[in-house]
């Protein structure tokens, strides 16, 4: 069963519909029972019908049992209209009746908010709750509430678009004539008209065309990205229907029997005859078409689904770091829980002369009493931060922002700026150890240009647009009436599944396909007199030296990854059947019986050896019998229900064999700007290259050496076996080679698809071990499949490094997706890697700016803000677990409730989020000159558990000084504030405490800035002076209405900063407490300043190198110009004893 089939059946109109379903059901049963259960039957202009499967049985030639009863034998038959979807496309979420239900759900369905609403029920389940309600129900409402109106806006911008997809005008035959109507009103069996550069609005099977031939193209950028044109054919049978009247008038009935709904969307573009909806119709003035799926059963409504999510390291880190808090929680709360029981049963005095309950409803209040006071330990800010809201998502919008807004990756030839598909993985973009690269259009700009061919077995060369005979080194002119070379380039211009474009004003002809390399051999044989006009009446039309032929297509056997070929057979004008074939070498050469196979296969080889690209042209004259014979298995391949892949593989392995050479191509892919660089920065920053490629083995080697993959001096082991016993062996062998080889040697890897194969299902803990010790590693000859699973090897192996993927075909959208981070390139293959990729840039070399500058500063960045969350939380929170030993374990805050809910809302929220938006370590320039500066942050090195108890040590050490540093100097003291004889209460104290914590927390930050702009400095001064403009504001009013007529804190803070004294102890308590930041900043700044030295030292000697290497280029070139040979004594390489300078050596030397 294939995952999209759908077969045609004219019925004779004489017949009843019973009939015809009967006879629709057995050609469905022959493929068995599970068969016919995924099938249905459409019928043309309206639904179908069907016998009810509760109560039929048709006849004993239902032996599936299909539609046998379950409730007994009946002989009454039923006729019920199956039920199909309208064409109605819904992407919105909610609807006006259950947005605020289902909005809710889902927004408690997150941790965050959900913890924050217990909190909040438990502290309005209090009968004397230690801070008010409104410290927990106002941060959840204002975050519910903005979350909301957020949603409800991208739901309505949703809405908006549904309703111009859905009310578009479309044509329908209905009632004889042409009707518009909305597009959600199109219904099953409806026949649609579409006219050209309309985009189709649902799935279509195609019935006839404005051509005569029944034939359209459409563009499915729209679905997979591809910008080349794609062929349908109709129907023989309707291909006559040119217009309304000649389909209301036919006497046909038509069955289209056709799977049930799959969101295959690849195996479906194959189909001849299918349409997809949001194609779009080009080079066909109309088409008519009948309605197969619609609404939510097409293919690109089943393809809308949310990519996987991908974790951060960061994020799972911070998990860790959240369970180390959710235990000091809890042993916080069970402790003073236990001890406040303890003081109660004790008797000793109550704080403050209020007593509590001893029974149990009362220590259940006093440990939720406790839980309530110290949850703030929890930086659940930090979690709403990160994931939905406020500082990181900003944070991460704007680092996705800034990725876009990099003008210098932005491409000026493409006109293409660098897109960040997602926020949530910036960080990781610094933490990549293992890159998996395609090589055609990644590291090669996929542009190919023809270069030289073989045709039977002489070698012939493009010279100044002039096909040239190889001869001795010398060129010959070739004329143009040679027989091979005009069979050769005859197969080029017939061969393919090129369409071509007029140009009007120009009156040129514009070659667009989906293969570079099929374009650039059909320009190569336009170029040397044979041109491919255009296809008419599916014939292709050539001309040959001045003169026009047709070329009848019979059959087109695509190209697929399995096969590694495509063909055709035509009818020549001649009248001549002939299969032409063209081809990788391993999959056209063994299935050859006559021509130029050795030379072709050598001469394959050559160009490979110089990093050309090669096909192999095949042919085979086919007599009228082996035509018969081929067609009947093609057709029988085509129109079968069941097992159509292997059908047609079968079909297309017996008509592909017996094969004549004539030749082979060889194209040129040209490197990508700055390719050696980019993998040389790479290389020095830690991360292993993996090449991952389907062209063959002599060609990707090639291309690994001139693009710097292979550098000089890397030993290349090799594995290419053809079994699993010769693989492991293989292995093995490469494995006792490292091992044994001296400290220092470089290993390079090279394996083909095949031994890959092996590898991974039987020896794959050996492969990764060899593939440890290796700077680079090639795979050859990969199917997209396998990309995948190499991926997904490396990724899970023993120590889950974190990967990276970088392609520009939808064969690499599978690796992309299974990696960490998936980068697209805005290649020639089409937008479908970049559509499903996390990052797009338009080059190979933004890649290395990517990583090296934007992963180093994201990295930094985030990884400083969530333990600087968690920090400050405990240096804000503690002093209130020291209050309680203070307060006889009576659940009493020190701080007012409207401090605890501004604390991370309004005093410390905007320095952070600054500092993780405008944050840079090392400068840019520092960055790219000093690759190996990546490698500090490798394995999440900011964020170990060693970094996250420094940063929670430090927090503790500051909740000490600001506690005990209060306490000894003011309340030991006289306690005296002034001379109205006021003293030092427990407000004053609790606001103290909150001042240094507001300051110290801002300034700790500002020690951890390395990169100043003035909206830092704004940032963390209007924070602190924002605390105290609001403090005098909140202290200077008496508000009976919100404090319920409480005067706690009234004119508590314009007392304290009356006082000398409460400004100089608290300057000097600042001062105590961000001691051991200071001698650590200090510290970290000494070294800094050695690595800059040493980075410098770096450059200077890299430049130097360059330097020496570039003269020593020069002059080799300059030598080679005078014919200097080695032995030559004007050779000014050739020292006083006659031996060899190597300046390269030399440069080791000074090195």
């Amino acid at each position: 069963m294939t995952n999209f089939i759908q077969t045609f059946f004219i019925s004779d109109p004489s017949e009843t519909r019973l009939e015809q379903f009967h006879n629709n059901l057995g050609r469905r049963n022959k493929g068995g029972k599970n068969n016919a259960k995924q099938w249905r039957t459409v019928h043309l202009f309206g639904k179908s019908r069907r016998p009810k499967e509760s109560a039929v049985v048709i006849d004993q030639t239902d032996t599936t049992g299909y539609l046998r009863s379950h409730s007994g034998v009946t002989t009454k038959t039923i006729l019920t209209e199956e039920k199909f979807p309208d064409n109605t496309i819904v992407t919105s979420r909610y609807t006006i009746w259950n947005f605020i239900p289902k909005n809710l759900f889902e927004q408690f369905g997150r941790i965050a908010n959900f913890y924050f609403l217990c909190i909040a029920v438990v502290q309005l389940s209090l009968r004397n709750s230690p801070v008010s309600p409104v410290t927990s129900v106002a941060p959840l409402l204002f975050v519910v509430t903005i979350t909301a109106i957020k949603q409800a806006y991208e739901d309505w911008l949703r809405h908006k678009s549904d309703n111009k997809v859905n009310n578009r005008s479309i044509e329908v035959v209905r009632d004889g004539t042409l009707k518009g109507v909305p597009s959600r009103n199109v219904a099953v069996g409806d026949v649609v008209r579409v006219s050209n550069e309309q985009e189709l609005p649902c799935d279509l099977v195609l019935l006839s065309s404005s051509e005569v031939d029944g034939s359209c193209y459409i563009m499915t950028m729209n679905l997979d990205g591809e910008t080349n044109l794609k062929p349908r054919l109709a129907l023989s049978d309707t291909v006559a229907w040119r217009s309304c009247e000649d389909i209301t008038s036919s006497s046909l009935d038509i069955d289209v029997d056709c799977q049930l709904p799959t969101p295959d969307l690849y195996k479906s573009l194959c189909s001849d005859n299918l349409l997809l909806r949001g194609a779009r119709l080009r080079n066909t003035d109309y088409i008519f078409g009948m309605a197969v799926y619609t609404g939510v059963d097409t293919k690109v409504a089943l393809n809308q689904q949310q990519k996987k999510h991908k974790f951060s390291a960061v994020e799972k880190a911070l998990n860790k770091f959240l369970a180390v808090f959710m235990v000091l929680l809890v042993i916080q709360v069970i402790f003073c829980g236990i001890a406040s029981t303890v003081w109660q049963r004790l008797e000793l005095p109550a704080y403050m002369g209020i007593s509590r309950a001893t029974e149990a409803s009362g220590i259940i209040n006093i440990f939720l009493s406790f839980l309530v006071l110290f949850n703030y330990i929890i930086p659940i800010s930090l979690y709403v931060t990160i994931g939905r809201f406020l500082s990181s998502e900003l944070q991460k919008f704007f680092g996705a922002m800034f990725i876009g807004w990099d003008i210098k990756m932005y491409d000026s030839k493409m006109d293409e700026v660098a897109k960040a598909n997602t926020s949530d993985l910036n960080e990781e973009l610094g933490q990549i150890e293992y890159l998996f690269s395609d090589k055609t259009g990644t590291l090669t700009q996929n542009d190919m240009q023809f270069r030289q061919c073989s045709i039977y077995g002489k070698r012939y060369k493009e010279i100044d647009g002039n096909l040239q005979l190889l001869l001795d080194q010398n060129y010959e002119s070739l004329e143009d009436s040679s027989d091979s070379l005009q069979q050769f380039l005859i197969a080029l211009a017939v061969c393919h599944t090129v369409k071509t474009e007029h140009e009007a004003s120009t009156d040129s002809i514009v070659y667009q396909a989906s293969s570079p390399d099929e374009k650039a051999l059909v320009e190569a044989a336009s170029k040397f007199g044979v041109s491919f006009r255009d296809c008419v009446d599916n014939a292709h039309v050539v001309l040959v030296h001045g003169k026009l032929q047709r070329f009848k297509i019979l059959h087109v056997l695509e190209f697929d990854s399995d096969r590694k070929r495509m063909s055709v057979i035509v009818k020549d004008p001649s009248g001549n059947t002939i299969l032409i074939c063209k081809g990788a070498e391993s999959s056209v050469l063994s299935r050859a019986k006559d021509g130029a196979i050795t030379h072709t296969n050598n001469d394959v080889n050559y160009y490979a050896k110089h990093g050309l690209r090669t096909l192999v042209i095949a042919f085979r004259r086919l007599s009228v019998a082996d035509y018969e014979m081929m067609n009947e298995k093609l057709h029988e391949a085509k129109t079968a229900i069941g097992d159509r892949d292997a059908k047609l593989a079968s079909a297309y392995d017996y008509v592909e064999r017996d094969l004549t050479i004539i030749g082979a191509t060889a194209v040129e892919d040209k490197l990508q700007e700055c390719v050696t660089e980019t993998l040389e920065s790479l290389r020095e920053a830690g991360i292993k290259v993996w090449v991952l490629t389907g062209d063959k083995q002599e060609t990707a080697v090639n291309i690994s050496h001139s693009c710097g993959h292979f550098s000089t001096g890397m030993e290349i082991m090799t594995v290419n076996a053809n079994n699993n016993v010769e693989c492991s062996s293989l292995l093995q062998d490469v494995k006792v080679k490292i091992d044994g080889s001296p400290g220092g040697t470089k290993f390079a890897l090279v394996i083909n698809g095949m031994s890959l194969s092996f590898a991974l299902s039987s020896c794959q803990d050996l492969l990764l071990s060899v593939t440890k010790h290796c700077e680079a590693v090639l795979c050859c000859r990969m199917s997209p499949l396998q990309k995948a699973k190499i991926v997904r090897m490396v990724k899970e192996n023993g120590h889950h490094p974190t990967t990276l993927a970088i392609g520009d075909g939808a064969n690499d959208c599978s690796m992309i997706q299974e990696a960490h981070v998936g980068v697209g390139i805005m290649g020639k293959e089409g937008r479908q890697a970049t559509q499903c990729s996390d990052y797009a840039i338009a080059k190979f070399k933004y890649l290395k700016r990517l990583l090296l500058v934007h992963g180093h500063w994201y990295y930094i960045r985030i990884a400083t803000l969530v333990q600087y969350f968690f920090y400050k939380n405990a240096a804000f929170i503690t002093p209130e677990f020291y209050f309680a030993f203070f307060s006889g374990f009576s659940a009493q805050s020190m701080y007012d409730s409207i401090f605890l809910m501004f604390f991370n809302l309004a005093f410390t929220s905007l320095p952070i989020l600054i500092f993780g938006v405008f944050e840079q370590d090392f400068n840019e320039h520092h960055l790219l000159r000093n690759p190996s500066l990546y490698k500090m942050l490798a394995r999440n090195k900011y964020m170990t558990m060693k970094e996250f108890a420094c940063w929670v040590l430090l927090g503790y050490w500051h909740s000490l000084v600001f506690f005990f540093g209060v306490y000894f100097l003011f309340a030991e003291q006289e306690g005296v504030l002034s001379a109205d004889g006021k003293t030092f209460d427990l407000w004053c104290f609790g606001t103290m405490i909150y001042t240094m914590t507001v300051v110290v927390t801002n300034l700790k930050l500002a020690l951890h800035t390395e990169h100043w702009t003035w909206v830092n400095h704004f940032a963390i001064w209007i924070s602190i002076l924002s605390y105290y403009l609001f403090t005098l504001f909140y202290c200077g009013i008496y508000w009976p209405t919100f404090r319920n007529g409480s005067s706690d804190l009234f004119w508590i803070f314009l007392k304290l900063v009356a006082t000398p004294a409460v400004w100089f102890k608290t300057f000097l308590l600042i001062l105590v407490s961000l001691l051991p930041d200071i001698i650590l900043r200090i510290y970290s700044t000494e070294k800094v300043k050695i690595l800059n030295l040493s980075l410098e030292k770096m450059a200077r000697t890299r430049m130097l190198g360059d330097r020496l290497a570039s003269e020593n280029t020069s002059l080799n070139r300059d030598l080679r110009k005078r014919n200097y040979s080695t032995g030559d004594p004007r050779n000014p390489l050739i020292s006083s004893d006659n031996s060899i300078l190597d300046i390269s050596d030399s440069h080791q030397t000074i090195v």
